[in-house]
């Protein structure tokens, strides 16, 4: 393995924990990604090979490189041109719509999530995702929605607990809030976002 693949490789790990980062906090309303999170992300799973693959995962990785450094337009001018040669790869759509949530493009964010989650609706952090751009356009019903799917997918991820009871609480409903923020310290008993937002109750 060349230096540049390596530098390559470690670009685009960066990257994925970022956007794994960032869907554990979808919905704090905080200006940056969170850190609060000691676990490593799931590796990606493999990407489909079909025609131009090769030439889509060198643009998904430069554009990893480009987040990596901080240049989140430099990114999503590669994530676009990947998403022109192949409109259908869930992973491009996804880490586009995270460069446009970043950015504010919160309509834009809003469609390449739900573009892919017609292509991947098993996908709990899309789901989880496509809630927080929801409430942060103010949209809580339909981002409740999005939550449930979350949780009917996968019950076990105590980030959708977190973020469904913070949505909760916008909505008023402090009795389902709680019920969240003690399912998500079940299981995860060492969860100080979700200690704390229960005292606060």
């Amino acid at each position: 393995m060349t230096l540049f693949q390596i530098i390559l490789f470690a670009a685009s790990a960066f990257f994925a924990w970022q956007i794994y980062k960032f869907v554990q906090s979808l919905g704090d309303g905080e200006t940056k990604l969170p850190s609060h999170t000691d676990t490593p992300p799931e590796p990606e799973p493999a990407r489909p090979v079909h025609p131009g693959a090769q030439e889509i995962d060198t643009l998904i990785d430069k554009a990893d490189t480009a987040y990596g450094e901080g240049n989140l337009s430099e990114a999503r001018v590669y994530l676009e041109r990947a998403e022109k040669q192949d409109p259908d790869n869930p992973e491009v759509l996804n880490k586009l719509g995270f460069i446009l949530y970043k950015e504010g493009e919160n309509e834009e964010a809003l469609q390449k999530y739900n573009r892919s989650l017609t292509l991947d609706p098993g996908d709990d952090l899309t789901h989880n995702a496509v809630a927080a751009v929801l409430r942060k356009l103010g949209r809580l019903d339909e981002a409740q929605e999005h939550y449930k799917s979350a949780v009917d997918i996968d019950d076990s991820f105590e980030e959708t607990y977190y973020n469904y009871g913070r949505l909760l609480i916008e909505k008023g409903d402090l009795e389902g809030a709680r019920m969240m923020f003690e399912k998500a310290l079940e299981l995860r008993p060492d969860y100080p976002e979700a200690a704390e937002a229960l005292e606060r109750l």
